[in-house]
């Protein structure tokens, strides 16, 4: 017998064998009668046009969703969304962050076959942008201050004297060395009358005044370390740092001591409407104080004169986190607004007492100062990686900065 002929017949012999039916064999594991899941479809997205990327909620209403979010998948070009909610006819979703003028937005359900799409473009702009273009490994970039006309100035720690750069609004140009500081590390800062800076390094018990003008400085010294600063509505100055108190310092930048905050290490001051509000930490000894909070003092008069503190806030108990506080501010509705260096950046607690977490997916730990514009625009100081300021578009004004009037 040839070779071929042998080699024939065992070709016949496997085919014969694997084609018979076996008994055991499981069935098909494809049902040609499936038709799958309905077709999700997209009949209208609110806003129905544009949102804001990673923080926006977007309301889309449609048919065959399905009621569970596990099984819903909202796709932005090729981006996730976190279902916010869902049921049959109505998806709640914040988008991902992507930027674009041109987006897709697609569902899909499990158990479908096909996804449903939304038929116009959407466009999903940024919420948060870089601002002013610091080099995030050679500038060690710390405190923030805004005029009257929106320009931003941000205090560089360089050795052994500083510098606080401009960035003329409303794009940002950089105007380096607008003022050269004589602090090391311009720290926390302020505009105040007179069309000068005021600012404190946080580790030295000085503070400087310096013209906007001219450049020329003065300076004193106060009773302790300061870390941050603030101005109420009749011109006085508040400053506090390390376990001593809450100072006013008036015009020719002489101080006293306004409430008494031994046992607290102050983070962060800021005047909203008739009281000054402080954020610390405390290493006192009193069980119902928290270790990490937020107190307020009542402005009494026009000199400045100050209530005893009440707390407002107990950092630790509303966070769930081991974060500090390093800046706080206010919109003009009053909701406080709390940046923290781990954990939660940027949180939000109203005057009901609730607390949130705020753009959670855009914003991120470590930020070490924060300052609000003079209408929408909140400006941050990111020291992760990489360093940078930011500027987020709000969608409320920032309540006023008195200093800057």
């Amino acid at each position: 017998m040839s070779f071929k002929n042998h080699y024939s017949k065992l070709l016949y012999f496997i085919f014969f064998v694997f084609s018979c039916d076996d008994p055991n064999q499981p069935s098909d594991i494809w049902d040609p009668n499936d038709s799958g899941y309905p077709t999700p479809f997209i009949s209208n997205v609110y806003p129905s046009d544009s949102a804001y990327s990673g923080s926006d909620t977007i309301k889309i209403s449609g048919g065959n969703f399905k009621d569970n979010k596990d099984s819903i998948f909202v796709y932005f070009n090729t981006g996730l969304a976190e279902i916010l909610s869902v049921d049959d006819s109505t998806i709640l979703v914040i988008p991902p962050n992507v930027v674009s003028d041109s987006v897709k937005i697609k569902v899909a359900v499990q158990g479908a076959f096909l996804f449903g799409y939304y038929s116009k473009n959407y466009i999903l702009f940024p919420r948060i942008i870089q601002y002013g273009n610091f080099d995030a490994i050679d500038e060690s970039v710390w405190g923030l201050a805004v005029d009257a006309y929106e320009n931003l100035y941000v205090g560089l720690s360089i050795f052994p004297e500083g510098k606080i750069d401009k960035l003329t609004a409303p794009f940002g140009s950089r105007e380096e060395g607008f003022i050269n500081s004589i602090l090391q590390t311009p720290y926390s800062m302020r505009i105040g009358p007179e069309n000068s800076i005021y600012y404190v390094d946080g580790v030295n018990p000085y503070i400087v005044k310096q013209s906007l003008i001219t450049g020329v400085p003065s300076f004193n010294t106060l009773p302790g370390i300061v870390s941050d600063l603030d101005f109420d509505q009749n011109g006085n100055l508040y400053c506090g740092g390390s376990d001593q108190g809450l100072y006013i310092v008036d015009s020719e930048l002489s101080s006293i001591i306004a409430s008494d905050y031994t046992d607290v290490s102050i983070k962060a001051i800021r005047v909203f409407e008739s009281h000054v509000y402080v954020a610390g930490n405390y290493s006192g000894e009193e069980d119902d104080v928290p270790s990490i909070g937020v107190w307020r003092n009542q402005i009494l008069n026009t000199d400045g004169s100050l209530s005893e503190k009440e707390i407002v806030l107990n950092w630790v108990e509303v966070s769930n986190g081991s974060s500090n506080i390093t800046a706080i501010t206010f919109d003009e509705n009053g909701t406080m607004y709390i940046a923290s260096d781990a954990n939660i950046a940027l949180a939000t607690y109203s005057t009901e007492g609730v607390f949130n977490e705020l753009y959670s997916k855009i914003i991120f730990p470590p930020i070490a100062k924060m300052i609000w514009g003079n209408h929408n625009f909140l400006y941050l100081n990111y020291r992760g990686e990489p360093r940078a300021v930011y500027r987020i578009e709000m969608d409320i004004n920032g309540a006023p900065y008195y200093g800057r009037q």
